[in-house]
């Protein structure tokens, strides 16, 4: 990666690598009269942000927090998300965004497996927080962002501390490129979540990844209304850094958005499946004025062909498919505008981007011809440093230099990808990543439960449904009981849509659960193994 100066007062000193921090600190000298976030009606300038976010940096400074050290997140999508993102890089701390449908038994995992020193949350949260205590109070430096209700106990107000707040830019840290800068917590094969850990240099090359790719223009009208702990995050960022417009919407609602497609004359955003499927079904979409949008990036889960075509007869040819993960933020491949007009190449999660190269391997590791189908694997610039605190899994992950994506796929001649199935034991629903032992270890808790055997099945809406198929130790078994059971131990995301008895777990010959073969029964008539 090629090296830039610095700017600021020590601009004239040595050439080093660019880090996250120099992009947003142009782009606030740059663009600082600009409108840059939109919330619930309130417009927030480059100014406006910039001093916020050192207001925030000095707040963190003052308890003890810098440096590499780890600060939690646990945030709805507000402007506060946005404040306190730009200040964790400011200071080259650690930002561990937490989701907001998770367990209180993953914050709690989390907040001590990062060994958080600080934690941002919503007074929303207070449920989770009094539950969460122990692990809480473990975090030396608490603030809370109050929503008009009481503040959380224990916890530092936001706004007050805010306000007494200076607003010069503080003291910048000399950040090198192997630093720490992001922990993104997966769900985890044995039910224990991973910190999918990356560096400054890599979330700056990434930056770019996500400008260049996801086709972010200087004049860009954005919206982002999925979560912020998420994809999300990564292309707010993108459109500070051009200098874009960006509207946060709290939450998904269609008619809200096409809404403000219309009255905002939003020209970008970014949807998982779902949304778009929604947008299409909503009897408000024929009323709206929708010509200003010119890019719909949509990913995280693969899009149903037959609602695709639907797509582009309502929108036209303004869709970006883009396939990454958390260990390669975004962008692995790309399916182009023009490609999504090739009927051909509809199926496809597009081609490798410039930052990727591309291997479809065999068990062993040997690259495999195109055509032929094995695990796709990647080198790239902004892959993950490491699994935190944990190099047996980071060994796992890779064939030598490469990362084992789990998914399962090939590549024709053209280099487009064809994703087929996963290696790993996952589901996306809704765009959102289950491990389905995490679920079966929970399910297999309840006292009803003998066997559970936990698969995606097609789901026109969510793209697969989290299903959990039980032999109960009696014959009988209480659903809706099973689900709460499920509600209190897993994030709302992964709790079965649906439970379902069978009387006995198919084997494969080897005497191990077969789940191929149940999800067969129902994925045999969709060409492949994964919506």
């Amino acid at each position: 990666m090629s090296s830039v100066m610095d700017i600021g007062p020590d601009h004239g000193q040595s050439f080093r690598p660019l880090m996250i921090r120099d992009i947003y600190l142009r782009a606030f000298a740059r663009f600082s009269d600009r409108e840059c976030l939109s919330f619930q009606g309130q417009v927030m300038t480059y100014r406006e942000l910039d001093l916020a976010s050192n207001k925030l940096a000095h707040i963190f400074l003052e308890r003890g927090v810098g440096h590499r050290d780890v600060i939690a997140l646990l945030l709805r999508n507000s402007f506060e998300f946005m404040i306190a993102d730009m200040a964790i890089a400011k200071i080259g701390a650690v930002k561990v965004p937490l989701n907001e449908m998770l367990s209180g038994l993953d914050v709690g995992y989390m907040l001590g497996h990062s060994s958080a020193k600080a934690v941002l949350a919503h007074s929303s949260f207070s449920d989770l927080v009094v539950e969460q205590a122990e692990a809480i109070s473990n975090v030396p430096c608490r603030i809370s962002v109050e929503n008009g209700d009481n503040d959380l106990d224990g916890f530092e107000p936001y706004q007050t501390l805010m306000a007494a707040a200076p607003e010069t830019l503080p003291a910048r840290p000399e950040l090198q490129a192997s630093d720490p800068g992001l922990i993104i917590y997966t769900g985890g094969t044995t039910g224990r979540p991973k910190g999918v850990l990356h560096v400054q240099e890599a979330l700056a090359v990434n930056l770019l990844s996500q400008v260049m790719n996801g086709e972010v223009r200087e004049d860009e009208r954005l919206l982002l209304c999925s979560p912020l702990p998420h994809s999300a995050q990564f292309l707010v960022e993108a459109g500070i850094s051009q200098g874009a417009r960006t509207t946060i919407m709290e939450s998904f609602d269609p008619a809200i958005v096409l809404a403000a497609i219309e009255t905002e004359r939003l020209t970008w955003t970014f949807m998982v499946p779902t949304m778009i499927y929604r947008m299409l079904d909503s009897p408000d979409r024929s009323k709206r004025d929708l010509s200003s949008l010119r890019t719909l990036i949509y990913g995280a889960s693969p899009i149903t062909t037959a609602r695709l075509q639907e797509a582009l007869g309502v929108f036209g040819p303004i869709f970006l498919q883009l396939y990454g993960q958390s260990e390669a933020p975004n962008f692995i491949t790309t399916l182009s505008k023009s490609d999504h007009m090739v009927e051909a190449f509809q199926a496809s999660c597009g081609q490798p981007v410039i930052f990727c190269d591309l291997a479809i391997r065999d068990e062993d590791g040997a690259h495999l011809a195109n055509g032929e189908v094995g695990e796709i694997t990647l080198r790239s610039p902004y892959t993950l440093a490491r699994y935190h605190d944990d190099p047996e899994k980071t060994k796992e992950a890779h064939f030598g230099d490469w990362l084992r994506t789990g998914d399962v796929g090939y590549q024709s001649d053209s280099g487009h990808v064809y994703l087929v199935d996963r290696a790993k034991d996952m589901i996306i629903s809704g765009g959102m990543n289950v491990y389905s032992t995490e679920v079966e270890n929970v399910v297999q808790e309840y006292s009803q439960v003998a066997q559970v055997m936990v698969i995606g099945l097609p789901d026109d809406d969510w793209g697969e449904a989290v299903t959990a198929f039980v032999v109960p130790t009696d014959g009988m078994l209480d659903r809706e009981d099973l689900i709460a059971f499920c509600k209190k131990r897993l994030a709302k995301y992964k709790v079965p849509k649906s439970i379902e008895m069978i009387e006995e777990i198919p084997l494969t010959a080897y005497g191990k659960p077969d789940k191929k073969v149940l999800r067969g029964k129902f994925w045999s008539s969709k060409g492949r193994a994964v919506n």
